[in-house]
């Protein structure tokens, strides 16, 4: 009887022994199919990983793009007394932070996984709690409200929540992976994400769109210098012409079919110089060069017209651009002509912008180029919130086989100026401006930099004297220089 006891026992412990081996076998043919750390992918490392750069409003988290704060582009990670703080907001951006602030005691909470910290505003210490225990933590660098915003050191975040933190010049990465990249062989890797984090205009989306429309006003259109303008049909039925620009040089005359130019001597006497045939009473602008005559229409869509007038007995139409959308500004400069349009979001539900290029030969019509935009196109500023797309496009005067260049903006404000290649916004939020710079190059129009400005903005222009961008704040000037450097 025993025995069978005994060998009901045995039979039981193989059995379960057998099953041991077996799970375990199991095991380790499942783990043999994972990759292998040299084969991670920078794609499965930036998975649960937060992205930033010093200075940007940009993140990255979980592969996808955001601002820090969608409404305030100031809010950026800042280097003080060489630590790196981070802007409380950012938690709940990044991670999903619950953040209260309390008036009565002046504290700010921060509830993330299961803990919470209690930081005294501009205090050495924090409180922290968890499920089971309640400390007091001392900390290195004392936590900083700047530009009315609440900054925390990123380091003593990191150490309470148990996150890696991986530095490679102004790029960070918040994961839970130590020494996530190598900065050596993996330097291409790293370069193109503090690209991506520094591109400031992120990529345009529906809940871009639902904001403009619920919380911005439409933005009216720029006054031309153009005389006459609203009143041109009625003067124009007493069959004489109508004075409509001067400049020191001219004086341009509507009829009823043509537009007049006649240039002005030294002694003010008129003489005629040249005509073009007028397709439209609804003249929104006009700019002259020596060589170069550029008329601008609104019918239904923008239409800007460029003339050859280098001979002015053989005067060529070389170009014709048509964009949706209102008129805004058009400049000339250098080489350059900027053309700036605004279509507005809320009467053009569902339109996105456009342009097209009538490409003319021997004044003759060639060809038609068309430009659709969609929204992964558009790029949005969350302070340039006038409700509108903004789309600003440049052509080379005399290179007109070159394309032309276009970017589109969902908002952009309304202190806009130019310098040669060089394009200047200034944005005003609760007395906070940002300075921003953009570029035309081969490739289009590229932003480039970005400058905060703290006070009460009035006007901006450029110092030609000095070579400087003069920007006017409260009752003095600031200037900078072309890389938005402050003199």
């Amino acid at each position: 009887m025993k025995s069978k006891i005994i060998l009901n026992i045995l039979i039981v412990y193989f059995s379960i022994l057998s099953l041991v081996l077996l799970v375990q076998i199991s095991s380790k043919k499942t783990n043999a199919i994972e990759p292998l750390p040299s084969e991670i992918t920078s794609e499965d490392k930036l998975k649960n990983s937060v992205v930033l750069a010093i200075n940007s409003p940009v993140t990255i988290t979980n592969e996808k793009q955001f601002l820090i704060d969608e409404k305030d582009s100031t809010l950026v990670p800042i280097i003080e007394e060489g630590k790196v703080y981070i802007p409380v907001k950012l938690l709940k951006t990044a991670f999903g932070a619950d953040i209260n602030f309390s008036k009565q005691t002046k504290e700010t909470i921060i509830r993330l996984d299961n803990k919470a910290m209690i930081f005294s505003n501009n205090g050495t210490s924090i409180e922290l709690i968890d499920n089971t225990s309640e400390e007091t933590v001392e900390l290195d660098a004392k936590s900083k409200i700047i530009n009315d915003r609440f900054y925390i050191p990123l380091r003593s975040f990191a150490d309470i929540f148990e996150k890696e933190v991986f530095y490679n010049n102004d790029l960070i990465i918040i994961s839970n992976i130590e020494n996530l990249f190598d900065p050596i062989e993996e330097i291409n890797t790293l370069q193109e994400l503090e690209k991506q984090v520094k591109q400031l205009p992120i990529v345009g989306n529906e809940d871009n769109l639902k904001y403009l429309l619920k919380e911005t006003t439409q933005n009216e259109s720029i006054e031309t210098d153009l005389l006459n303008i609203n009143n041109l049909d009625k003067m124009l039925e007493q069959n004489k012409p109508v004075i409509i620009k001067k400049t020191n040089n001219f004086n341009i005359y509507a009829t009823q079919g043509f537009i007049e130019v006649y240039f002005v001597t030294k002694d003010k006497q008129e003489v005629f110089s040249f005509k073009v045939e007028k397709s439209s009473n609804n003249i929104k602008d006009i700019q002259i060069t020596d060589d170069r005559f550029v008329v601008t229409y609104l019918d239904k869509n923008l239409k800007i017209t460029i003339y050859d007038i280098s001979n002015k007995d053989d005067i060529k139409i070389i170009e014709t651009v048509e964009n949706n959308g209102g008129f805004y500004k058009n400049i000339i400069d250098g080489n350059n002509l900027y053309i700036i349009s605004k279509i507005d979001i809320s009467e053009e539900k569902g339109k996105l912008p456009y342009f097209l290029e009538y490409i003319y030969e021997d004044n003759t019509m060639i060809d038609i180029k068309e430009n659709v935009f969609s929204l992964e196109n558009i790029f949005y500023f969350p302070d340039m919130n006038d409700s509108s797309y903004t789309l600003v496009s440049y052509i080379n005067l005399y290179k007109i086989d070159e394309p032309l260049y276009s970017n589109v903006y969902l908002g952009m404000g309304n202190n806009i100026i130019i310098n040669e290649d060089m394009i200047y916004v200034i944005t005003t939020n609760n007395d906070n401006s940002n300075l921003y710079q953009f570029k035309a190059t081969l490739g289009g129009i590229e932003y480039a930099n970005r400058q905060f400005v703290k006070g009460d903005f009035k006007n901006f222009e450029i110092d030609k004297e000095k070579n400087f961008l003069k920007v006017n704040i409260n009752d003095s000037s600031v200037y900078f220089d072309n890389e938005l450097n402050q003199r």
